[in-house]
C-alpha cells in the first residue's frame, strides 16, 4: 500500500478531506466528516483538483475523468459499477436499476445501492445522481442532506425520486 496524505480543501459548502497517494486519489471526506486515523498533510498533486472543486459547487460544470482513483480497495462488482456511474451525466440520474444494468450485471440492483454506499470518492464518482426507481431519493455514501443539496446544485430536471 504507498504512503497516503491529505489535503484540506476550502469550499463555499465547507471543508473537504482529500486522502491521497502520489498516484491516485484514494479517498474524499465531506465536511465534518473525519478519517479514523490521521494522515501527514501534503500539497495535491493535481493543481486543479480544487478548483474544480469549488467551481462544482458553485453550479459549473466539471469533467472529474482526468483525476486517477485508487479503486485497489473495492470489490470487482463495486469498481464496475463505480466505473458505469462516472458516465451518468451532470444534470441526470440513473436508477439503481439501471446502474445495475449498465454495468453488466441487470439482476444485482440492490447489490448496486449498497455497493454505492461503499463510494470512497464521492462527487468525483457521482453516486448521488443514483436514485430509487419508486420515487424515492435513496441512500448516499455522503452525510445527511448532500444528495438532495448535490442534485438540486445541479439543477435535475429529471427528477424520479
Amino acid at each position: 500500500m504507498p504512503e497516503l496524505y491529505s489535503n484540506r480543501i476550502d469550499t463555499p459548502k465547507g471543508v473537504f478531506l482529500i486522502i491521497f497517494h502520489a498516484k491516485a486519489l484514494s479517498r474524499v471526506y465531506f465536511p465534518g466528516q473525519e478519517p479514523a486515523c490521521q494522515y501527514p498533510a501534503r500539497k495535491l498533486p493535481w493543481k486543479s483538483l480544487e478548483e474544480d472543486l469549488n467551481r462544482y459547487l458553485c453550479g459549473e460544470i466539471v469533467d472529474w475523468n482526468s483525476y486517477p482513483l485508487d479503486t485497489s480497495c473495492y470489490q470487482p462488482f463495486t469498481a464496475t459499477l463505480l466505473a458505469a456511474i462516472k458516465q451518468i451525466p451532470y444534470g441526470q440520474v440513473w436508477t439503481y436499476r439501471e446502474s445495475a444494468e449498465r454495468s453488466g450485471s441487470p439482476k444485482a440492483w440492490r447489490a448496486a445501492g449498497q455497493a454505492l454506499k461503499a463510494n470512497r470518492h464521492p462527487i468525483i464518482v457521482p453516486c448521488h445522481r443514483v436514485v430509487a426507481t419508486g420515487g424515492k431519493i435513496g441512500g448516499f455514501s455522503g452525510p445527511s442532506g448532500w444528495k438532495q443539496m448535490l442534485l438540486e446544485l445541479e439543477a435535475v430536471h429529471n427528477r424520479r425520486w
